[in-house]
């Protein structure tokens, strides 16, 4: 009978061993995470804002943490074929992606075999004011010139946007259902290469944002003419909205071209929370603020239920959107 006590003791013993060790190694594992480089998806080609954010983003990681945050292009399919590899990718916390509001109205219109909490969701990272670019000294000098032209040429006035069924196409979409005309909508991989377009002359005029297009509006190359959000962009205050020019583009509400920070299903809640904790701080320090100042960026940092609810509620604008305008 005491050999059998002994027996069960030691058994109850090796159980609570083995227990703690499980304990002690998923301690260790959220402790020493990340222990190897993580990679960031940009779904764009190099050279747009989510390529930019991403790569100001690799020194500031590097100098708080000593990780290397290698960012991985992989355009294709309006953002889609990037999202999907994230989302496919191994649930170590590895492999993240930066997707857009160009994503949300991919699944909004159901162009992708996906669907909203097919992955991991977990943070926003920034949100940007959509804006119209002409060529420098080309054929529009300010909105009125091109808004002439389009009302005289109905269907001739060419327009790149990165991507299609998108905030760029909506809000363009908008502007033209005000003047009474429509565009000339031409759809390439990314915002770079609509700036190579305009840059070459191949488009007259292009819908981006201001970081895909400071640097040759700084350069002399590019002008932006209007501004589609409300409050205009504050690196060029001269810069008019479109709603101050007598254009009402906002009948479908405030619809924002957000980005923010997801990765595949099933992730260890430790690791997702250890990744909102280090990207939300390299977001926040000076380096990246100053960083996203100088090109028009503004940042806007939520997680939790307060992200969940602000991702839905685009989601939901930009269904609206694309009943309304797209299937029409």
């Amino acid at each position: 009978m005491k050999k059998k006590f002994f027996m069960v003791l030691a058994l109850c013993l090796i159980a609570m061993t083995a227990v703690f060790a499980n304990g002690q190694a998923e301690s260790s594992a959220e402790v020493n995470y990340p222990t190897k480089e993580i990679t960031l998806i940009i779904p764009w080609n190099p050279g747009g804002t989510n390529d930019l954010a991403g790569r100001a983003m690799q020194p500031v990681f590097k100098s708080m943490y000593d990780v290397n945050l290698v960012i991985k292009n992989v355009p294709g399919g309006g953002s889609a074929v990037g999202i999907l590899e994230a989302t496919n990718a191994k649930n170590d916390g590895y492999t993240l992606g930066l997707a857009t509001s160009s994503y949300l109205a991919l699944l909004a219109q159901g162009r992708v075999a996906s669907t909203l909490d097919a992955s991991t969701n977990m943070m926003s990272v920034m949100e940007e004011p959509i804006v119209l670019v002409v060529k420098e000294n080309g054929k529009y000098s300010d909105a009125a010139s091109l808004i002439a032209d389009l009302k005289a040429n109905p269907g001739k006035v060419s327009c790149g946007v990165p991507g299609t069924n998108n905030v760029n196409q909506i809000y363009a979409t908008l502007l033209q259902e005000q003047v009474g005309s429509e565009f000339n909508f031409m759809p390439f991989d990314g915002g770079s290469r609509v700036v190579a377009e305009l840059i070459g002359g191949h488009v007259d005029c292009g819908v981006l944002k201001p970081s895909e297009t400071i640097a040759q509006v700084r350069g002399g190359e590019l002008k932006i003419v209007g501004v589609f959000n409300k409050d205009g962009i504050s690196i060029l205050p001269d810069v008019p909205t479109f709603e101050s020019l007598g254009y009402d583009v906002f009948r479908l509400g405030n619809v924002q071209q957000a980005a923010y920070l997801m990765g595949p299903k099933g992730i260890d809640p430790k690791v997702e929370a250890k990744i909102i904790e280090m990207f939300t701080n390299v977001i926040n320090s000076e380096e990246y603020k100053e960083f996203a100042a100088g090109v028009g960026i503004q940042l806007n940092v939520q997680s939790g239920e307060e992200f969940d609810k602000y991702i839905t509620d685009i989601y939901n604008g930009l269904e609206k959107a694309s009943q309304e305008i797209f299937t029409n």
